[in-house]
């Protein structure tokens, strides 16, 4: 059985069992072969989770009152799958990653989607659930007092998770040959933090 991946790590989202569990594997490795080296990483996924968790009462507030509304849930597989970098972060904050049913169609339900909302806590979320806001949320929340506040905090959470994954990258990349390529921030980001 081939469980040595034979790449780093990209942005790519796990959605069969497979890549999964090899991306689990290799991040294992890493993170139990340099521990002392991963500090830093480790801090900026803590700083990312309490950014995350800073605002989710906007979120929450915004989603209780638009989501009970429409007619087409975004709570759907196509968003809970998690990405390579999402599995970094919660690696390093010393999670295990949760459970997956995989083979779902995109168009399902989340398997996360309970009647009230989502079973986990935002900041343990697949990003492509935590940093989706549909059409109808942004225009509500756009015409919050908080909102600008709200941005702010989720551009300098964007940010931060660039500088974690990079950051990561320089001590992965002398495991295997292919590292990570971050192209989600420009250089304003760097001066965020």
């Amino acid at each position: 059985m081939h469980t040595k991946p034979d790449y780093s790590l990209q942005n790519d989202t796990c959605r069969d069992q497979l890549t999964y569990n090899q991306v689990i594997h290799f991040l294992d490795t890493i993170f139990s072969g340099h521990r002392d080296e991963l500090t830093r990483v480790k801090n900026l996924a803590q700083k990312i989770r309490q950014g995350i968790e800073k605002i989710n009462p906007f979120i929450q507030q915004a989603t209780g009152i638009v989501c009970p509304q429409c007619k087409d849930v975004c709570c759907i597989s196509k968003h809970g799958y998690y990405t390579c970098e999402d599995l970094m972060y919660l690696t390093a904050l010393g999670l295990e990653p949760p459970h997956m049913i995989f083979g779902r169609n995109d168009t399902d339900p989340c398997q996360y989607l309970l009647e009230r909302g989502c079973s986990m806590e935002r900041w343990l979320r697949p990003s492509g659930c935590t940093w989706y806001f549909c059409e109808s949320l942004l225009d509500y929340m756009e015409t919050q007092p908080a909102y600008r506040d709200f941005d702010d905090s989720l551009q300098d959470i964007a940010c931060l998770w660039i500088e974690m994954v990079e950051e990561f990258e320089k001590i992965s990349a002398a495991k295997s040959p292919k590292p990570i390529h971050s192209e989600l921030c420009s250089n304003e980001c760097h001066s965020a933090t």
